[in-house]
């Protein structure tokens, strides 16, 4: 019985470890500049996104990525441009949110 419940115990302890684990790992992917529409990262020129894709990393693994895409959007007068990246080494996908209005000016 005793031995029943520290098992218990240690799987219950495990799997909090994990799910906090993952809940940090979000949350440093969702804070990231960058990381969505409303906290993007601003450029004056489109070879800024080239610089800034090289220095970025995996936010899961911290491994090189690699550009898969990339698309753009308006949302009224503000322009944006979309990069989706891949991880080299655990092929986690990711986006980045570029602001390019100031490109156009």
């Amino acid at each position: 019985m005793v031995i029943n419940l520290i098992l218990v115990a240690a799987i219950l302890a495990a799997v909090a470890v994990l799910a906090g684990k993952r809940w940090r790992q979000r949350q440093r992917r969702e804070t990231r500049t960058g990381a969505s529409i409303y906290n993007p990262i601003a450029v004056s020129r489109f070879d800024e996104i080239d610089a800034e894709i090289a220095l970025r990393r995996c936010w899961v693994c911290e491994g090189a990525v690699k550009e898969s895409g990339e698309t753009s959007r308006n949302v009224g007068e503000r322009r944006f441009r979309i990069v989706r990246l891949i991880c080299n080494d655990c092929d986690r996908d990711d986006v980045v949110f570029f602001e390019v209005t100031a490109a156009f000016h």
